[in-house]
C-alpha cells in the first residue's frame, strides 16, 4: 500500500514538473522567474509603452530607431530621441541568455500579444 502511494505521488510530481513550463508559456511568461519580458527589437509600441520610463512617444521612437538599426546594447537606447541616462536607469534594460535586450512591464501592466516573434538562431 505504501509503495502504491509513493508511485502515485511520484507520478503527480512528474506531471506537475512537465506541465509547469507549458502553463507559464501559455500565460505569456518568458522570464526566469515568470516575469513577462518586453524585447526592444520585437515588441510593439503599445507594449514598449508599458515599461517603466517609456512614454508612448519614446515607444514610437524606439520602433522607428530599431527599424533602421537593431538595438544591440543598452547604450544603443541612448541614441533614441527622448531617452536620457536617467530614463535609461528607469527602463533598466537587461540582457537575456541569447543576447537579446529586454525590460519588464510596470507592476500591474498586462502585455498585448505581439504575434509570432522570430526566435533567435541556436548558438549550439
Amino acid at each position: 500500500m505504501q509503495r502504491k502511494s509513493i508511485v502515485i505521488l511520484a507520478s503527480f510530481l512528474l506531471a506537475a514538473c512537465l506541465a509547469a513550463p507549458l502553463m507559464a508559456q501559455m500565460k505569456g511568461h518568458t522570464g526566469g522567474l515568470g516575469e513577462a519580458r518586453i524585447h526592444f527589437n520585437t515588441a510593439s509600441a503599445a507594449n514598449l509603452a508599458k515599461a517603466p520610463g517609456i512614454t508612448p512617444a519614446i515607444a514610437d521612437a524606439i520602433v522607428k530607431y530599431r527599424d533602421e538599426k537593431p538595438i544591440k546594447s543598452a547604450d544603443d537606447l541612448l541614441n533614441v530621441p527622448g531617452i536620457t541616462k536617467d530614463v535609461l536607469k528607469e527602463i533598466n534594460p537587461q540582457v537575456g541568455t541569447e543576447g537579446d535586450l529586454f525590460t519588464v512591464p510596470r507592476a500591474g501592466e498586462e502585455l498585448e500579444d505581439d504575434g509570432d516573434v522570430p526566435l533567435a538562431p541556436s548558438k549550439c
